[in-house]
């Protein structure tokens, strides 16, 4: 039975679309297969070269749930915000086109959307390996003690410590449209995603979470970027409009606690980063680190007492402040997921202290 599209949609899933004619399918068969009414799938087709668009056509074909929006070739942000013009539902979720939507998994975020009147619903996800599943595990990124009710964001800094991602959540339209909330449009597919969650946390005072999986995150597809310095710089520009933003609403509830949360997080931005990058451009990366926080300190904009930094991350901040070169040298030489690595990491760059406060940050973290 061909299903139609109705009216006035519920949600609005948008699905960027460029040259995953391997993934697409299954994609968009895990979204249409949700059971909720008034369901309208936005495909933005991103001006894809290979058979992604003949794929998502044969789909919306059979489906006319199914929506297309075909576009030049313009970079994530641009088409995001495209997506964002389109939808017509109440809620806007987003899901990653090589990505899956977990079973039931929508019919969750709107059941809490609705009994909670929340503004945003932020779900977990579980990292997929569908050429091995012996790697596949759940992120527990959603800790317990947030998904007991209510969570005003603008105050509670505990979400900044959620990977930012934002195919694992649900979205009121009307909240996003009020607090003019969009994706930069830069270049290519790069963390533009940061700045967007930074800002739809920070302005809701009703955010609901859930400890389900929404996402199936792909990580057999993952381009490598250990040689693009670009890709790293970009996740600073993300930052640069977080601060931006910041200091335009400064009379905003939080203000004074986001502006430390997002110094920390970008901080942490930039060690993920750090490690996809080679020597020559993983040195020079925390030489312009090094120069940047004292900047923020010297400005007066960094707060290192203000309680958003805790030792381990200073500790590392004020390694690559004193010696680049030996902090990444060590960094390199204790690389690796073991507890026990990142113990011999811990006491190469800070000693005794260090230790105790990296054992401290891992077991708060569980």
């Amino acid at each position: 039975m061909r299903e139609e599209l109705c009216e006035a949609p519920i949600v609005s899933v948008l699905v960027p679309v460029y040259n995953v004619e391997h993934f697409v399918e299954s994609c968009l068969r895990s979204i249409l297969g949700q059971e909720v009414d008034g369901l309208e799938v936005i495909v933005l087709n991103d001006g894809s070269t290979d058979g992604s668009r003949e794929i998502v056509g044969r789909i919306a074909d059979e489906d006319a749930r199914v929506r297309i929006i075909d576009k030049d070739n313009s970079g994530y942000g641009a088409t995001l915000n495209r997506g964002l013009d389109e939808a017509r539902g109440e809620f806007v979720s987003i899901v990653e086109s090589d990505d899956e939507m977990v079973e039931g998994a929508l019919p969750e975020l709107l059941r809490l959307a609705r009994e909670y009147q929340a503004d945003v619903v932020k779900g977990d996800f579980i990292y997929w390996w569908p050429t091995d599943e012996k790697l596949t595990r759940q992120a527990h990124e959603v800790s317990p003690d947030l998904c007991k009710g209510l969570v005003d964001t603008r105050l509670d800094m505990r979400v900044y410590s959620i990977r930012s991602t934002i195919w694992s959540a649900l979205y009121r339209r009307e909240h996003l449209e009020r607090n003019a909330i969009r994706f930069l449009e830069t270049p290519g597919a790069a963390y533009q995603d940061t700045s967007f969650n930074f800002k739809v946390f920070a302005t809701s005072e009703r955010t609901a979470f859930t400890e389900q999986p929404i996402i199936r995150y792909r990580q057999d597809n993952a381009a490598s970027s250990i040689h693009s310095k670009g890709k790293a710089d970009a996740v600073g520009v993300e930052f640069d409009e977080i601060d931006r933003w910041l200091d335009a609403r400064a009379d905003e509830v939080g203000h004074d606690e986001q502006v430390n949360e997002s110094l920390v997080q970008r901080f942490n931005a930039y060690l993920w980063n750090l490690d996809r990058l080679d020597d020559e451009l993983g040195l020079a990366f925390l030489q312009s680190i090094a120069k940047q926080y004292h900047d923020f300190e010297k400005s007066g904009r960094l707060d290192l007492d203000s309680g958003a930094w805790d030792l381990w991350r200073m500790g590392n901040l004020r390694s690559i402040q004193h010696d680049p070169e030996r902090y990444l040298k060590l960094r390199r030489r204790f690389r690796g997921e073991s507890a026990l690595q990142k113990m011999r990491f811990a006491y190469a760059i800070g000693g005794l202290v260090l230790l105790t406060a990296a054992v401290h940050n891992k077991l708060s973290r569980k």
